[in-house]
């Protein structure tokens, strides 16, 4: 996939800010299953690509619907600038986005982003003429992260070329303006460009949609805490009951569900920390 020249933040040279938690935990994921490659390559003198990559006739017609997730933790073994600079771009773009969007909402995009150019690439390489080609790579899945960090911060500046001062919008447009040129007119140079498109157009549904889903998982979860409230006043409203029933006839005066309705409702409580 695309191989991009960066250089950090602002026009005083290369920023290196502290990596944020999950770009650690995506980077070191996508270093070992490199590294993965390379020994399979080595030992089967085969390529993991042709399992784990996206193949769009596999995809559709065989449902190895798993490709359009694993093959974003792939990159070329004979070409090491691919995964450098996807990961350098992830840690520069990635870190500051993860901090202020969390950790759930970023993982949500990220992925989703990769899995979108997955489905792309699977859907647009299928129809004629068909590419055989393996989708590789994580540049949809930051490409994602690039467009809503473009969205977030439009005039940031960085260093293309690790000299060229450019706003972030700006390098953002020109690399989508990229894909769209070289899929529209099919030059075959070895990049998945639909792959960007669908990272970048979920991505900017990730942000214009975003803020609307959350609302509607949040409606869901206070849904469920007010299900789970009432549930548990009227289970401790039946407990108040059982025991005065206890106490004026008896604990031999309860049926067989009534005990396992007490014994479960001692468990609940230990669980929860009441003594």
């Amino acid at each position: 996939m695309r191989q991009y020249g960066y250089g950090g933040y602002g026009t005083g040279g290369v920023s290196f800010p502290r990596v944020a938690p999950t770009v650690k935990w995506i980077i070191i994921a996508t270093v070992a299953a490199f590294v993965g490659q390379v020994l399979f390559l080595t030992l089967a003198h085969n390529s993991l690509a042709n399992y784990l990559g996206v193949v769009p006739r596999a995809v559709v017609e065989d449902l190895r619907v798993w490709q359009v997730f694993t093959y974003m933790f792939l990159h070329s073994p004979r070409h090491l600038f691919h995964i450098v600079m996807n990961m350098l771009l992830l840690y520069w773009f990635g870190t500051e986005l993860e901090r202020m969007l969390g950790r759930r909402r970023f993982l949500g995009l990220y992925f989703g982003g990769g899995v979108a150019g997955g489905i792309a690439y699977a859907i647009t390489q299928y129809i004629p003429p068909e590419s055989t080609t393996p989708a590789i790579g994580a540049s949809a899945a930051v490409m994602a992260v690039m467009v809503v960090y473009a969205i977030h911060f439009p005039n940031r500046r960085i260093l293309l070329f690790f000299f060229v001062p450019m706003a972030v919008k700006w390098f953002v447009l020109l690399m989508i303006g990229i894909d769209l040129l070289y899929s529209i007119t099919q030059y075959a140079d070895s990049v998945a460009h639909t792959a960007h498109l669908g990272g970048a157009l979920y991505g900017f549904l990730f942000w214009r949609l975003g803020p609307r889903v959350a609302q509607v998982f949040t409606r869901v979860d206070d849904r469920r805490r007010e299900r789970e409230v009432q549930r548990e006043a009227d289970d401790d409203r039946r407990v108040d009951e059982l025991l005065a029933k206890i106490s004026r006839k008896g604990f031999d005066s309860l049926s067989r569900r009534e005990r396992e309705f007490l014994k479960e409702q001692s468990r609940r409580r230990r669980d929860r920390g009441y003594r």
